[in-house]
């Protein structure tokens, strides 16, 4: 036996020495495994996505109606990470009215498996109830404040049928702690009984920690936050501008690559476009919205992409647009909002105002309604207070 292969199973000895004590350790509860954050209920593109985290990496799978669903990767359970995200048919859980998320600490070595006790968790979840119509609540710019935003977001109480959390949710992805701010947020608001719509903001770009948010938020991919999704008769399509500055900006020096992210997102939505019969026109859509944290059309370092990007907004139906990014709350009606030389011909709402920064101290966010072929909305605040009502139609 030659040096390197002596050497190699020495060490493949040790390994399986220390994942047999590490074993031991775990089985004991010497090694605590308990939830760190418990889940959110994300809407994807068309499904759920069940986001928890735990204190050690662990396996995770998620029990709906019998039916395992697990987070796992080409085969395998992912058992390296502390936060957890399990795909669920929309239907399945709408039909169940709850769920069980389970963890279990595992150490893996090439031929030998050490696992901690095994945790789970129920939940209720109740699907969005149309029978009243739809009711939504669109908060943004929390910038990691967990109140007084989680109180104001709150207005609808159980009624509440979708949370929208519009982006800069989190002020400094490259804190750690910071991470997991909207799935303390949205548990805070939801309990993990009602759907979670997340768009990113400017501020969850920035950083190289930026590129790992995607285990702990809603999103089809880890390199694609846009998409459209169906919550029954609603229609949602999801814009994601990315960054509110250019590639070359001193805070990037060009390690930014938002220019091509946005040309196919572009594409994107020029195939949903030509797609409509089975997306914004499908014949049992009733109410069609637009996501955005930056507003679609705002002037910005990108005009020409905002440019196009309302051009082909205007081509969707649109029945509302709901954003944040600017810090207020304002109403622009059908064919007021003009930022890049294209006039928006659909409603839209910039809906959220931080307590930090203005002089009431107080944040102001925006309730809306779809009912009856109506849509009304209202700036509330984190009392329940409605400073404004508005009647979209």
């Amino acid at each position: 036996m030659d040096f390197n292969t002596l050497w190699q199973s020495i060490l493949a000895g040790l390994g399986a020495a220390w994942i047999w004590i590490m074993g031991i350790f775990m089985q004991m509860g010497l090694v605590p495994n308990n939830l760190v954050v418990e889940p959110t209920v994300f809407v994807g593109e068309n499904e759920y996505q069940i986001v928890w985290e735990t204190r050690q990496p662990s396996a995770a799978w998620v029990v709906v109606d019998g039916v395992t669903y697990a987070d796992s990767l080409a085969g395998n359970l992912v058992l390296d990470k502390t936060a957890h995200k399990v795909r669920v048919p929309m239907e399945a859980l709408d039909a169940a009215g709850g769920y069980e998320i389970n963890w279990q600490h595992a150490l893996r070595s090439m031929n030998n498996v050490a696992k901690g006790s095994h945790k789970a968790k129920s939940y209720n979840f109740r699907a969005p109830d149309f029978s009243d119509g739809i009711q939504i609540y669109n908060l943004a710019d929390t910038h990691s404040n967990l109140q007084p935003g989680a109180q104001t977001a709150k207005y609808w109480g159980d009624k509440l049928d979708l949370l929208i959390l519009n982006g800069d949710i989190i002020q400094d992805p490259q804190i750690p702690a910071a991470r997991n701010f909207a799935l303390r947020l949205a548990f805070e608001i939801t309990g993990g009984e009602r759907p979670v719509l997340y768009t990113r903001g400017n501020h969850e770009t920035r950083g190289a920690q930026a590129n790992d948010l995607d285990r702990y938020l809603g999103t089809p991919s880890a390199d694609r936050w846009y998409f459209t999704t169906r919550l029954g008769p609603l229609w949602i399509a999801v814009f994601d501008a990315g960054e509110d500055k250019l590639d070359d900006h001193v805070e990037y020096q060009g390690l930014a690559y938002y220019a091509e992210y946005r040309e196919k997102q572009t594409r994107f939505f020029e195939n949903v476009i030509a797609n409509a019969a089975g997306e914004f026109a499908a014949e049992d859509v009733e109410y069609r919205l637009l996501v955005s944290h930056i507003p679609v059309g705002r002037s910005s370092a990108y005009g020409e992409v905002q440019a196009q990007w309302a051009e082909l907004a205007n081509q969707m139906d649109i029945d509302l647009a709901l954003s944040g990014h600017n810090h207020s709350t304002v109403y622009h009606p059908p064919n007021t909002f003009n930022a890049v030389g294209v006039t928006l011909n659909y409603p839209l709402i910039i809906g959220s105002r931080p307590a930090h920064g203005n002089a009431e101290g107080i944040f102001t966010a925006a309730a809306v309604e779809l009912k009856d072929g109506g849509i009304q909305a209202w700036f509330t605040n984190q009392h329940h207070s409605v400073l404004q009502t508005i009647t979209v139609r």
